[in-house]
């Protein structure tokens, strides 16, 4: 999947206002910390983002819970933060799960944990982008 250049370009400010964020504040501390900083930034550089932004987890089409999005930039992008010593799998298969259930083009999944920040980009997988179709 190829991401317009206005997404691309989205994507490369968000990562940089996440860089800016950590060389400031360092790693170690809660998610939560991270989360403030970053919108008090994203205020500062105009960025529209939903924080904290609910979304609905089915099981056979009926509502079993709710998760939320760290951020949903722009009604694009899904920024997913994580303070921990290493990002895994699991990590992983949950912002790919809400790219799925958002059917947003792409995501960040970004670790403010190590001492430098470790981030991916993460787009649908190709069976993700068929089931949208059929939608």
């Amino acid at each position: 999947m190829k991401l317009s250049q206005e997404l691309e370009d989205l994507t490369y400010k968000i990562v940089g206002i996440c860089m800016q964020v950590h060389r400031e504040l360092g790693p170690g501390f809660p998610e939560e910390y991270y989360q403030k900083a970053l919108e008090i930034e994203f205020q500062a550089c105009g960025v529209t983002f939903e924080p904290q932004k609910p979304i609905p987890m089915l099981y056979k089409e009926i509502q079993i819970g709710m998760n939320y999005l760290d951020f949903d930039i722009d009604e694009q992008l899904i920024l997913e933060i994580k303070s921990v010593n290493a990002l895994n799998n699991i990590h992983l298969f949950q912002t790919l799960k809400y790219i799925g259930v958002t059917q947003r083009p792409v995501a960040l999944l970004v670790n403010f944990g190590k001492s430098s920040l470790e981030y991916k980009r993460i787009l649908p997988t190709k069976k993700m982008q068929e089931h949208w179709k059929k939608d």
